[in-house]
């Protein structure tokens, strides 16, 4: 809060809950613009924080920002705030203050309820830290965030990398499934998978990738944070980019591409088919697993996957008790 001289006249400043408020104290003298400081900033105060923000309308901005700095994944929050909004709204909490920690702690239960996966529990859950995080900066909300008394699940391992036959078992049944389609999507299932399991692409880069995208024998990426990266393209890739018909800006020609649950009947299906516990991001983990068996360095591995630190891309690092055998080995080997 300040007094700032504008011309020849003092004029009050103050940023209450993010507004900038400006008034003129209508004098040119500091002392008198000084006595008449305080009690029109008391006024002001009074008067607009006393105006609560409704949850809903705080959403929108929340989106609006989200969609902007964080494109790619805001789809998925935008599903999950839906929800989120629609849980409070049936608990008839208007205001963005009347939340709790109880009331985000009858969030947890209700979605527990749902049998949704400890996993997927926590991405709600940071919706609602993070949204409260940017009322805070943004200054509308002038309270600590209640999400920070909620304690998250502590998440299962991830799953493994797939094993050289598991991987050709979903490799031949998604041949199958693309052989004989249900759908767009189905048709062109097989190449995805495979694109997939030898770029290390994540499922949204590769059914939003475009032609323009396409360098010759590479891939330029923009990922998470819009850093750009370059992904080698083999032999395998290449044919698979090949065989897509160039009719539009995306190189895979299916609808609702920005359904976030575009792959889960097909997903379902590859499981039934093959007894394996199969989730499309596991082709990324086994595309790790195979660098690093082939003698690939850490440090080229999480280059191609995109990761910022090293200590990211550890964790689509398997090991298992022959490969460690092979390991101890070789300290007595002359």
């Amino acid at each position: 809060m300040s007094i700032a001289k504008h011309g020849k006249i003092f004029w009050l400043d103050i940023r209450v809950k993010g507004k900038r408020i400006r008034r003129s104290l209508k004098t040119d003298n500091r002392n008198e613009a000084l006595a008449r400081y305080a009690s029109l900033r008391d006024k002001l105060l009074g008067q607009h924080l006393g105006e609560k923000v409704r949850f809903s309308d705080f959403c929108k901005k929340y989106l609006d920002w989200a969609w902007s700095s964080k494109p790619a994944s805001a789809p998925r929050e935008a599903q999950r705030l839906r929800k989120i909004q629609d849980f409070f709204k049936d608990l008839e909490i208007v205001y963005l203050d009347d939340i709790t920690p109880y009331h985000i702690e009858q969030l947890k239960s209700e979605l527990k309820e749902r049998k949704l996966s400890k996993a997927t529990i926590n991405r709600y859950l940071q919706i609602v830290r993070g949204l409260f995080y940017r009322a805070i900066d943004w200054e509308v909300y002038d309270g600590k965030n209640p999400s920070k008394k909620v304690r998250f699940y502590r998440e299962d391992s991830p799953k493994c990398a797939l094993t050289r036959s598991q991987l050709g078992r979903v490799i031949e049944t998604a041949k199958k499934i693309s052989s004989k389609p249900h759908s767009p999507l189905q048709a062109i299932f097989y190449d995805v998978v495979l694109l997939a399991v030898n770029t290390g692409m994540r499922k949204s880069e590769i059914l939003n990738l475009t032609w323009k995208s396409i360098k010759e024998d590479k891939i330029i990426l923009k990922g998470k944070g819009d850093k750009l990266r370059t992904v080698p393209m083999n032999s395998i890739s290449s044919e698979v980019i090949n065989r897509q018909a160039p009719r539009e800006k995306y190189v895979f020609n299916i609808p609702n591409r920005h359904q976030h649950d575009l792959l889960r009947r097909t997903i379902i299906q590859v499981r039934k088919q093959t007894g394996i516990d199969f989730n499309f991001h596991l082709l990324r983990h086994t595309f790790a697993s195979l660098l690093i068996e082939k003698g690939v360095d850490f440090i080229t591995v999480s280059k191609i996957l995109g990761h910022s630190k090293l200590m990211t891309s550890l964790i689509y690092l398997h090991t298992d008790t022959a490969r460690m055998k092979k390991a101890m080995d070789l300290l007595i080997e002359k």
